[in-house]
């Protein structure tokens, strides 16, 4: 490996909506320093998450493999958030990650993230130096003690886990200001060239900016909403007034300037060491624009999939429209650690995938047209002149809804024969270790 290899640095930003940032239509001054990134380097203007959810997504980004379509009931552990780690983990298990590929080439490796996603539990550990999960931050053990002193309070149960975050500041709500002795940290321990991955949670909900990025929200209203939006965000039923919708909007907006202000003092704290950044979300956030709120897995409308993505520093510049799925993020960081640059074009397609967990709901997302399926239900939206997504045109156009569904069923053979493959090998495996 050459000696002048790229340090590379990864920036995942959790539920951050693509029509928020500048560079990609935002209406509001939210972003200057991705808009200032996105104008200087590669930005993607149609950049889809392979899921509208982190444990949907973010195994595709470091794996550059979609996850295979699972029912957590194939899965024996006790509760419904164990079986999901655990399919997590089976997916990293199954393959190598851009951590361990770019350790392979000699990287020194090292990350900070405090989603439970996307945790050493979940197995994104798998090929770092150092990797600092804060979802396992002790919150000093008073709430969980308290519970333990309730008569029929399990203290272990997720509901006092996520008492415990709150008080504490972990898991998701950590602001990044709370990470950022742990980033540097985890930067000097790092060889050159290395690999820094920082995942960080400010635009997740409950949307708590620290008081300095407050520019339309007061610290009273950002309890309020989150209190207030706390059952429709968390996808457990009911609606939000216009009142609260507004309230909760002012929230996420200040968490987008936090975010923003992270990535600029991330930027200049590491400009000596002249990294080439990649910087993207995960997933976006729906605040009822369907009927919906937060990110589940019905939500493959452009508000839950289309996502920022940028490169910068890679020794090209340009404006992709084509569509790009955040899978390919795998491959750009493996390219540039090769040759020092890429090929902006390379991880476009004429469509990409965004699917639930379950396979269940899905997008075949093109330019303009895109098709949703929610179930057994499938509709056409043309995005030139319906950027909403609120009129089903698959009656208008039958040639284009055929097409993409023939896409999709090709997606779905080329997928079941992989499976195939990989249970092939493992009885293989599991005959020789007998």
């Amino acid at each position: 490996m050459s000696t002048d290899s790229r340090n590379l640095v990864l920036v995942s930003i959790d539920s951050l909506r693509g029509d928020h940032c500048g560079f990609l239509g935002g209406d509001r001054d939210l972003t200057p320093t991705l808009d200032s990134l996105a104008s200087e380097g590669v930005a993607y203007r149609n950049a889809i998450a392979p899921g509208p959810q982190t444990f949907s997504s973010m195994p595709a980004v470091f794996t550059g493999r979609r996850r295979r379509p699972t029912s957590l009931d194939e899965y024996p552990q006790r509760t419904h958030w164990e079986r999901r780690l655990a399919a997590i983990n089976e997916h990293m298990r199954r393959h190598a990650s851009l951590a361990e590929r770019l350790r392979e080439r000699g990287y020194d490796t090292g990350a900070v993230t405090p989603n439970p996603w996307t945790s050493s539990a979940s197995g994104f550990d798998r090929g770092f130096d150092e990797f600092v999960d804060v979802s396992e931050t002790d919150s000093g053990g008073w709430v969980s003690s308290v519970a333990d002193r309730i008569p029929g309070v399990d203290a272990g149960a997720r509901p006092v886990e996520l008492v415990s975050n709150l008080v504490s500041g972990s898991e998701f709500f950590a602001r990044w200001e709370s990470l950022y002795d742990d980033i540097e940290r985890v930067r000097e321990s790092l060889s050159e060239p290395y690999f820094l991955w920082v995942f960080v949670l400010d635009t997740h909900f409950p949307f708590i900016p620290a008081r300095r990025h407050r520019e339309e929200q007061s610290l009273f209203g950002t309890y309020y909403s989150a209190y207030r939006s706390s059952d429709p965000m968390r996808g457990k039923g009911g609606e939000l007034s216009p009142r609260v919708r507004e309230s909760v909007l002012r929230s996420y907006r200040d968490t987008v300037r936090s975010a923003d202000a992270f990535v600029d003092t991330l930027r200049s704290d590491l400009a000596r060491d002249d990294p080439a950044l990649l910087v993207h979300s995960d997933h976006g956030e729906s605040f009822g624009d369907h009927g919906n709120y937060g990110h589940h897995h019905r939500e493959v409308y452009e508000e839950n999939i289309r996502v920022p993505y940028l490169v910068h520093n890679a020794g090209v510049s340009a404006d992709v429209t084509e569509p790009t799925s955040l899978a390919s993020v795998h491959d750009t960081a493996l390219e540039i650690a090769r040759t020092g640059t890429f090929d902006p074009e390379a991880a476009t397609a004429p469509y990409v995938v965004a699917s639930s967990e379950c396979g269940s709901n899905r997008a075949m997302r093109g330019v303009p047209f895109k098709r949703v399926e929610l179930g057994d239900d499938a509709s056409l939206f043309d995005l030139a002149v319906d950027p909403g997504e609120r009129n089903d045109v698959s009656a208008a156009r039958p040639g284009v809804m055929t097409e993409l569904g023939r896409r999709l069923g090709r997606i779905d053979a080329d997928a079941a024969e992989t499976e195939r493959i990989h249970a092939a090998a493992r009885r293989v495996v599991d005959r020789n270790s007998v």
